[in-house]
């Protein structure tokens, strides 16, 4: 059955769901989008009209998390862990990521040196979290590679994006993160995920913001 996912460019969720797929060697075929003129097909079919979402045939799946799970499946071996407690376990910390992707967008949308501050606060209280599961494995749930991880792709891949904007080191205090992300960073899956001149539509995007941590 044919698959055909839908994003825009730099959508951070969907490059979870495309990391997956490469590591994975499933094919697909990808469609980008205009959100600011969505069509008429893509509204009909997103229930909440936001990206990515994926035909499995003519079957729509949406949110990112749901369409990983549903990728594994079709993969000769599964990136979960065979109990079912242990698979939620995984599926806990892959939502995790999504509080810390908001918070990005809080930190390098910050106005304000005050609202800077308190999403940078934010975003150490989440890391010293990573932080701590990291000490006890390699990888974000286990020392073997996971679905989970791959939700952290786009974390990594925005920050790496912004390094030649950033005067501090947003990894400074948490040595094992700073690891785990190369490791991720590393992976094939993640390096073939990103569109042509991906960083450069990033850095062009934060900036159109005027963003505090731009005047330091």
């Amino acid at each position: 059955m044919s698959l055909t996912l839908v994003s825009f460019n730099i959508c951070p969720y969907v490059l979870r769901v495309v990391a997956a797929l490469n590591h994975l060697k499933i094919p697909y075929e990808i469609k980008y989008i205009d959100l600011e003129n969505k069509p008429d097909w893509f509204v009909k079919a997103s229930p909440l009209e936001k990206v990515p979402i994926l035909f499995v045939g003519e079957t729509v799946l949406f949110e990112s998390l749901v369409i990983l799970d549903y990728v594994n499946t079709l993969a000769p071996q599964s990136l979960l862990p065979n109990d079912n407690l242990q698979k939620a376990l995984n599926r806990a910390r892959a939502e995790f990521s999504g509080e810390i992707i908001g918070t990005f967008w809080s930190v390098f949308s910050a106005k304000t040196e005050e609202s800077f501050k308190n999403s940078i606060a934010d975003l150490k209280w989440y890391f010293e979290k990573l932080e701590g599961w990291l000490q006890q494995s390699k990888f974000i749930f286990s020392n073997e590679l996971t679905l989970a991880d791959f939700a952290y792709a786009p974390i990594f891949t925005l920050f790496d994006a912004l390094k030649p904007l950033l005067k501090f080191n947003l990894y400074e205090g948490f040595p094992r993160l700073q690891e785990y992300s190369q490791s991720i960073l590393s992976l094939p899956g993640v390096q073939s995920s990103k569109v042509e001149n991906y960083d450069q539509l990033i850095q062009e995007r934060i900036k159109k913001g005027d963003p505090f941590f731009l005047t330091q």
